[in-house]
């Protein structure tokens, strides 16, 4: 993910005047359907904001650039509390976590602010965009931000924050998205989401059809072949399991930061599962660990837990 776009300083003072007005618009936008964001290009139109000069101005002029602003607050806020995730790759090939980056963005957020700060009366999501991101805010983050440029990217924000409780809700937005989403290099990240939910659910056939279409589409990237791997352990499918192990091994080593990081997310999954199923794991791996590359067997300490 690239960096948080610094503020304008125009876009700074007209949202400090957009949000100061109790009527504005962008207060006051009303709640559309899941699927009016995903089947159209439904946005905040000039029009629609005609009697609010500033906030007309806004749509008009910035909206670009406060859309990537919000989609990027929704990204952070998912990472103050993820739920069995593995940390993204940064342009330097490490792993970081996202909310690393939110200091910086504050410091530069606030500088903007600091000659006139935005009233306390303001917009939530708006103030949380100069004063700290919160979690749990990624959805309604990620709305705001389609309300003004349809994306992708960001409707892909929008399903990873729905919450871990509602598996169906997020795979059917994911759904949406798997086979058309621009940028193309969204595709792979959003079928390791639909395993990971599919997983959640217990569909585990589904699931590993899932990590192994994103291992098709991301070649180079070992985590499709890491979750598959495993759920053929968990299923007993010794075939399938020694198969993806083998492929696992042309990709990484057993140092990888990126495997050793797949096999705690994997220990803190195996927590949430029967006893039956991890005793299926066990004697799988007990018929595979001597046929299997090294890194496989990194995994297999998760699983064997």
């Amino acid at each position: 993910m690239k960096d948080v776009p610094e503020i304008a300083p125009e876009v700074r003072r007209l949202l400090e005047e957009v949000v100061a007005n109790p009527r504005s618009a962008i207060r006051l936008a009303p709640r559309q359907a899941l699927r009016s964001w995903f089947d159209s290009d439904e946005m905040v139109r000039a029009r629609d904001v005609s009697k609010d000069r500033a906030m007309r101005h806004l749509v008009e002029a910035h909206r670009e650039e406060l859309a990537a602003l919000l989609c990027e607050a929704s990204w952070i806020s998912y990472w103050k509390a993820p739920v069995l995730s593995h940390r993204p790759v940064g342009k330097d090939g490490k792993l970081y976590h996202p909310t690393e980056r939110e200091p910086d963005w504050r410091r530069r957020a606030e500088r903007h602010a600091s000659t006139s700060p935005l009233p306390s009366s303001g917009v939530e999501m708006l103030r949380q965009c100069i004063s700290g991101i919160a979690a749990g805010h990624g959805c309604a983050l990620a709305q705001a931000s389609l309300s003004l440029v349809p994306s992708d990217r960001t409707r892909c924000y929008f399903a990873l924050n729905v919450p871990w409780q509602k598996p169906r809700v997020a795979i059917s937005l994911f759904r949406r998205l798997e086979h058309r989403a621009q940028p193309t290099s969204l595709r792979p990240d959003i079928l390791l989401s639909l395993g990971a939910r599919t997983c959640h659910l217990g569909l585990f056939h589904e699931a590993r059809e899932f990590y192994r279409a994103s291992s098709t589409l991301n070649p180079q990237s070992p985590y499709g072949w890491t979750f598959a791997f495993s759920l053929s352990c968990l299923l007993g499918d010794i075939e399938a399991a020694r198969a993806e192990a083998v492929q696992l091994g042309k990709l990484a080593r057993p140092e990888d930061p990126r495997v050793l990081e797949d096999r705690d997310v994997l220990r803190d999954w195996v927590k949430t599962r029967s006893s039956h199923e991890l005793q299926t794991a066990k004697r799988a791996i007990g018929r595979v660990s001597d046929q299997i590359p090294e890194v496989a067997r990194v995994l297999c300490q998760a699983l064997e837990t």
